[in-house]
């Protein structure tokens, strides 16, 4: 008997991009489609299946995000293979989903080449795109290099994840401009980063933005 799988995501295209990978799968049936929290839900409860492809985020009418429905679904179903395909660029957030025994988790980028590799690998180690592990490793790296930074380093990087400038920091933190900006370089240092791209990459690794 082939394996039943429903499929979840509300973006048509990327919808009809999973489809069409899994049609190329023999041994694989979708028996299901839902394009929204509420809807898949309802699907899992009428529709018995082995594996559920799921992207992490989708329009929900409670108060449910992408980890919370995975914790869900692997809460009454405990024995369901779950791929989830996402755009996640949060290591933090990476990282707990994989403590949620996931089987893989899949860059939309990706999706063509690694969605059969991560449903291939279901019952072996959790598949992570390639860009995904990257992720992990920099978000590692990162974590361990914001142990040397001082409080208000991490408050001044914190404000500039959120999309303050330097200028809106020190009004905000009653600091003067001058100070901010040595925060902000000593920071830069010691996270070993030299651009303003890489220190937002930093502070997004780090759980800050």
């Amino acid at each position: 008997m082939p394996l039943r799988v429903v499929i979840a995501d509300d973006h048509p295209i990327t919808l009809m991009g999973i489809r069409g990978v899994l049609k190329n799968q023999c041994a694989l049936k979708i028996v299901g489609e839902a394009h929204s929290v509420e809807t898949l839900l309802d699907l899992l409860h009428q529709q018995p299946c082995e594996l559920l492809v799921t992207d992490l985020n989708m329009p929900c009418d409670g108060q449910m995000d992408g980890l919370r429905l995975i914790q869900r679904v692997r809460r009454y179903y405990p024995d369901m293979a779950i791929v989830v395909v996402t755009m996640l660029d949060n290591p933090t957030l990476t990282a707990q989903l994989l403590k949620l025994n996931i089987s893989g988790l899949v860059s939309k980028r990706g999706l063509l080449n690694d969605l059969p590799k991560a449903i291939n690998h279901r019952d072996e180690q959790p598949f992570m795109s390639p860009s995904i592990q990257q992720l992990l490793s920099v978000g590692h790296d990162s974590s361990r290099r914001l142990n040397q930074l001082t409080a208000r380093e991490v408050e001044v990087l914190r404000l500039i994840g959120s999309g303050l400038s330097v200028s809106m920091i020190a009004q905000h933190l009653c600091r003067s401009k001058q100070t901010i900006s040595t925060q902000k370089i000593s920071a830069m240092r010691k996270l070993g980063v030299d651009t303003a791209a890489g220190l937002f990459t930093h502070i997004k690794a780090c759980g800050l933005a």
